[in-house]
């Protein structure tokens, strides 16, 4: 209250220091406000157009367009002391709702650090999605898993806020930008970093030590496998192949594995697919499995309901020698085989084996101690493929979906179950009318399906993953192997085409969610498709095509894998009805006060409006009968009031005061009307023109009524500074700059809208300015009849150079939208007007 009655007074008492004041205050208020509406775009942008980003990104800008609104209702405040008193209660009350739609509410039940594998549990809150999925085959379905333990979320949390990671994995999450290479690998290099650097608390520590030392003497295993279990891991989203496992783990080095687990969870392919999925970093807290080490004679994994273009309806066995990382990170061919039903009966059957199998070479098959035959180190009996058949059935009933399971034989013929998830399926489709493909040249022949559809572009090959980055859209990858890591590059190409891999890979999973279609096992794809040589995948027939074929693409769509709604999208959706829409439009109607303020978006813009009309009014209180502007004496077909904020503005003067150009001292001003008075330039045709007496315009996100008796254009000046409100025509313009000795402080920012012509017609002008302006070095970003551009860091000479062809452009454009055709055109303008024509009025 105090601080209301001084600035009071120094408006009485001192009103030359209260302008400047308050001309401080203004030019504060539209630094905020430009900061605003820029945060406003990004988040606008993020949302309309379904942008991919974490949600600390969306809390990150919604805080700081929030902030700068407080700051704008402060300097309004500064303004007009007292005059809007109960703005900042709804200011606060509508942050605080937005806030509350980006905060989650979800909260995870506290539990043990460590939990048992042979536990019951409700939900993956705790155990995470693979480590609930193994206790509820060895609990409930009584199957053979690893013997283990589960370190729960608990203690994942407990990790954290120990080492105080919360708030700045936050900070680094909010800047990922996942289109940009270098963004993701920054943030994901800083983010593991500083967990795998972090200390476990020794609490924790213990309990992990004395939890191994049991399970190492109850099984007498020496080795441990240390595996991600993250919650929603294994869920309708997979993360197949996105976090991190590690094999062959001694007792001592546990901890590290520990640590390496959890880091996982922000390595860059990790939160590529998390944030392409929308879910939120926090309601995916890391559980992490200890297992027994299995030495493994083959690994593989199982499918039900035939996943994609294998043929069979049945059981697909897909396995290879020793461990099954390489299988399901896509680096081998590994073997198939198929149990379907026949003839009332069940038929086991192999795929043809690779070039490199035991049965390929000649060797002899050899008889288990259970008098089954099989080939020896490569084929899986009948009898235990049979057994795998019988539980992932069992399994299957149990989830009531199709699955797929990751498993190991051990070398005394144990099977035992790793992993088992849904599998992601996609329906083998009935083409109404089957393709003739038989006059089409075929580059490749019998590649396999691992992700249905058809789609054409240019050959793009790359050997390792430092490549993904300059794999260019459109383009179908050719690869000799499918890496998880290799998804980052998914949204962009329209097929990919391995020479190794399989449906059952990690790689094949992500594809499958991408909807991209995949043909794996070609065995020399990469040779025969030279890059460049544009091409027609068909994974569904296992073909690849010369040339683009439309009549294959039409017939064999991609097929993606609906979502649900996004968490993400979700609390975002919630959000935006507090930020985006504006609600008070006319200052004019008696509704335009902040009681009707429901959204930031509205606070802008009342307090833009309000500040506008303090700054400018020339009745207020402070003046009453007198003016601090002074109104510009030009040959333009324009009234501008000048305000001088380094002039002697508190003086008494004339509400009918003039000001001549050549009493001017501002320097960016004095540019600009050199521009819009330029001899080339002809205002004539502008004559038929009502410019003050028209119904409403738009200007700077805000409405200025024709009953306005100030309805004019407005400039605050200083010898280097020039904020203009422009109006004329139904079109408008902002200009604020800065034009100083020091290049580094200097600028140009500009706001340009409106239009009396059709749609067609605006957008064409808009394309006109925008290329004028990036070809005097602005940089331009249009979003439908608004323009903004901006000129940063150049020396005062240049600034006042652009400042004259900004004028000129802004007389030259005038009326354009009214006469503008098409885009021929415009580009003929722009040459026209780089060359000196300025007159566009036929």
């Amino acid at each position: 209250m105090l601080g209301i009655f001084s600035r009071i007074a120094l408006q009485l008492m001192a009103p030359k220091a209260a302008i400047r004041a308050k001309y401080n205050a203004f030019k504060e208020l539209l630094r905020s406000d430009r900061h605003c509406h820029e945060r406003l775009a990004e988040l606008e942008e993020l949302y309309y157009q379904n942008r991919k980003v974490d949600l600390h990104r969306i809390r990150r800008l919604h805080r700081e367009l929030s902030d700068g609104v407080s700051a704008m209702v402060g300097c309004l405040d500064r303004m007009s002391p007292a005059s809007y008193r109960t703005l900042r209660a709804y200011y606060k009350k509508i942050d605080f709702y937005g806030r509350i739609a980006l905060t989650s509410l979800k909260s995870t039940p506290a539990s043990s650090f460590i939990l048992p594998l042979n536990g019951s549990y409700q939900d993956d809150l705790q155990t995470g999605g693979k480590g609930l999925h193994l206790s509820q085959l060895k609990q409930q379905l009584g199957l053979p898993v690893p013997e283990g333990f589960i370190i729960s979320t608990s203690a994942f949390h407990y990790f954290l806020e120990a080492n105080n990671l919360g708030p700045k994995i936050n900070s680094l999450l909010s800047q990922v930008d996942i289109t940009s290479e270098k963004s993701l690998y920054a943030a994901a290099d800083k983010l593991t970093k500083m967990v795998e650097a972090a200390d476990i608390p020794d609490r924790l520590a213990q309990e992990i030590r004395s939890a191994l030392a049991a399970l190492a003497l109850r099984t007498g295993s020496p080795l441990f496998a240390v595996r991600s279990s993250a919650v929603s891991e294994d869920s309708a989203i997979s993360f197949a192949g996105q976090y991190e496992s590690l094999l062959q783990v001694s007792q001592e080095r546990i901890l590290a594995a520990y640590r390496k687990v959890l880091a996982g969870k922000y390595a860059a392919k990790a939160i590529y697919y998390r944030i392409n999925a929308g879910l939120l970093d926090e309601e995916t807290p890391m559980a992490v499995l200890v297992l027994t080490m299995i030495e493994a004679r083959l690994s593989g994994v199982v499918t039900s309901g035939g996943p994609a273009g294998t043929g069979h309806a049945g059981i697909a066995i897909h396995y290879t020698q020793g461990f099954g990382d390489k299988l399901v990170g896509g680096r081998c061919t590994p073997v198939t085989a198929f149990i379907t039903r026949h003839d009332g009966g069940v038929l086991f059957e192999h795929a043809q084996p690779p070039a490199n199998s035991a049965a390929r070479s000649g060797q002899t098959p050899a008889e288990d101690a259970d008098g089954t035959t099989e080939f020896f180190s490569w084929y899986i009996s009948e009898k235990q493929a049979l057994q795998l058949a019988s539980w992932t059935q069992q399994i299957e009933f149990f989830y009531q979906l199709p699955q797929e399971i990751e498993w190991s034989l051990d070398r005394q013929g144990n099977i035992f179950l790793l992993q088992a998830r849904s599998l992601l399926h996609q329906q083998k489709r009935e083409v109404a009318r089957p393709v003739d493909t038989s006059g089409f040249p075929v580059l490749i022949n019998d590649g396999e399906t691992a992700s249905r559809g058809a789609a054409s572009g240019p050959v793009y090959r790359i050997d390792n993953e430092g490549q993904l980055a300059d794999v260019p859209e459109g383009a179908v990858l050719v690869t000799a192997v499918t890496p998880p890591s290799y998804v980052l590059a998914l949204p962009r190409v329209c097929a990919v085409v391995a020479d190794q891999g399989s449906v059952a890979d990690h790689f094949a999973s992500v594809a499958r969610e991408f909807g991209v279609p995949v043909l794996v096992k070609t065995g020399s794809g990469s040779e025969l498709l030279p890059a460049g040589r544009m091409v027609t995948v068909c994974a569904d027939l296992g073909r690849v095509f010369d040339g683009r074929i439309d009549t294959i693409i039409e017939s064999y769509p991609p097929q993606q894998i609906k979502q649900a709604d996004t968490p993400v999208h979700q609390a975002f959706a919630k959000a935006i009805q507090f930020i985006f829409p504006l609600r008070l439009v006319n200052p004019a109607d008696p509704a335009f006060a902040p009681e009707n303020c429901r959204s930031l978006h509205d606070i802008i813009r009342f307090v833009h409006e309000k500040g506008l009309h303090s700054m400018f009014s020339q009745t207020g209180r402070m003046f009453s009968k007198r003016s601090a502007t002074s109104l510009l004496e030009t040959p333009l077909p324009l009234r501008i009031y000048v305000l001088d904020v380094d002039g002697d503005i508190g003086k008494p003067c004339d509400s009918d005061e003039k000001l001549s150009e050549n009493d001017l001292r501002s320097g960016p001003l004095k540019a600009l009307l050199r521009g819009l008075a330029h001899p080339d330039i002809t205002w004539r045709h502008h004559d038929h023109f009502d410019w003050k007496n028209f119904s409403e315009v738009t200007m700077a996100d805000g409405i200025v009524s024709s009953s306005d008796p100030a309805f004019a254009s407005y400039a605050v000046v200083s010898r280097d500074y020039l904020n203009l409100n422009m109006r004329f025509g139904y079109h408008f313009v902002i200009l604020d700059s800065l034009c100083t000795s020091v290049a580094e402080e200097n600028y140009i920012k500009l706001r340009f809208a409106g239009g009396g012509g059709g749609s067609a017609g605006i957008t064409l002008r808009l394309l006109f300015i925008a290329e004028i302006l990036r070809r005097l070095s602005f940089s331009v970003k249009t979003t439908g009849d608004l323009l903004d551009g901006q000129l940063m860091r150049y020396n005062e000479k240049t600034i006042l150079q652009r400042l004259d062809t900004v004028g000129r452009l802004l007389a030259a454009t005038t009326l354009m939208d009214m006469v503008i055709k098409d885009e021929n055109m415009v580009n003929r303008m722009v040459e026209g007007f780089m060359n000196g024509k300025y007159d566009f009025s036929s």
